[in-house]
């Protein structure tokens, strides 16, 4: 054995972190998976995992690697970026919807509708408020795209005024609940069926003298239902008066006083809005008119808030998640450039039976037809 020294093992070099803790901040969080990261992963060019992520027709990649890539990309949590998609695509990939009085929870319903087909089809929306009593024109809006703000607009304000007549030039859009100055750009529900339900049912109750508290008839939406209202009841010979008011807890209660000073008094009485339903409602109570024995109610709004109310309220429940479906649908169609086309969305649509509607009192009285 020799004097030599024993050999000493190299050092080893300190292990580097890999790629995917290097990925991680100081604060151990992980940054965001990039196309590098899958390409790496998978063994590919980074145009290649473009061309698959987004969903390029022209993309030519063996099967197997076509799933590899998007499956590691489910893995790494990969979303794209939203900024470089609307430079390449010209696109922005958001609407802006345009609702009035947000706290009424029927729009709530209609807005859940839109924003879960949005997201289905690969869209956000931005919802803005604008107040009943005084909207902007529709065409107010256009700026949104013409700044690449959003690819179009829903717009569920448009009156039945002369400076809304012009409606939204150029910009791709569509009236929600609305119809608009020209054809081919409305998405609308079937009022007409739903008063047809309404007088249906107080009929069958015996009710010859009904009215109906609504809102303004600068409203398409109420428009198309007193009108139909109007035509139906002349066709059965039932008494009906309208009253047009705002569609606010004030302007319900407003109108059933007025209604409460008619002589002869309706029987019977549909509300076009949940919240003047309650005014409605409190002003029966503090006259001591008692619901549903001296005067039957049926609410154009449904809500499960109904079935909680000292007395339970009969609906007429409209499809509005399927309206604000129907609405992103048609405005995808428009800014692709499809044919315009009006939407008329028919059901579900159902009469929700509660407590608020019952037999015409056998002392009823009745108003000529036509009053109103």
């Amino acid at each position: 054995m020799s004097g030599a020294e024993p050999s000493v093992p190299a050092a080893r070099a300190a292990p580097q972190p890999s790629r995917r803790a290097a990925a991680g901040s100081a604060g151990g969080q992980r940054r965001a998976s990039r196309l590098v990261d899958i390409a790496q992963a998978v063994g590919v060019h980074t145009s290649t995992v473009s061309r698959v992520l987004n969903g390029d027709p022209a993309q030519s990649v063996r099967p197997e690697i076509y799933e590899q890539i998007l499956r590691t990309a489910r893995q790494q949590g990969y979303r794209p970026n939203a900024l470089a998609r609307a430079l390449k695509r010209r696109r922005t990939g958001a609407f802006a919807f345009v609702v009035p009085l947000l706290r009424n929870p029927i729009w709530v319903r209609l807005q859940r509708g839109a924003l879960q087909r949005a997201a289905e089809r690969g869209y956000v929306v931005m919802i803005m408020e604008e107040p009943t009593d005084d909207p902007k024109p529709p065409g107010s809006y256009r700026y949104l795209v013409e700044e690449s703000r959003a690819d179009g607009l829903l717009i569920a304000t448009a009156l039945r005024v002369e400076e809304h007549a012009d409606g939204v030039r150029i910009a791709p859009h569509v009236y929600v609940n609305r119809r608009g100055p020209r054809r081919g750009n409305n998405v609308v529900m079937d009022e007409p069926g739903a008063v047809r339900i309404f007088v249906d049912h107080l009929a069958g109750l015996g009710h010859r003298a009904i009215a109906l508290i609504d809102g303004s008839p600068e409203v398409d939406t109420v428009h198309r239902r007193v009108s139909a209202a109007r035509r139906i009841c002349a066709a059965r010979g039932i008494s009906l008066a309208v009253i047009h008011t705002a569609a606010t807890e004030e302007g319900g209660w407003d109108a059933a006083n007025q209604l409460l000073r008619r002589r002869p008094r309706p029987t019977a009485c549909g509300v076009g809005s949940l919240n003047q339903l309650f005014g409605v409602m409190a002003a029966l109570r503090q006259a001591g008119v008692p619901v549903p024995d001296a005067m039957s109610l049926v609410s154009f709004d449904e809500d499960e808030c109904l079935a909680f109310l000292d007395v339970p309220v009969t609906s007429v429940a409209m499809p509005l998640a399927e309206l604000g479906s129907a609405a992103v649908d048609a405005l995808i169609d428009r800014v692709d450039a499809g044919p315009a086309r009006d939407v008329l969305v028919r059901e579900p649509m159902k009469l929700v039976l509660r407590d608020s509607a019952a037999k015409a009192p056998q002392t009823g009285t009745t108003i000529a037809p036509g009053v109103g």
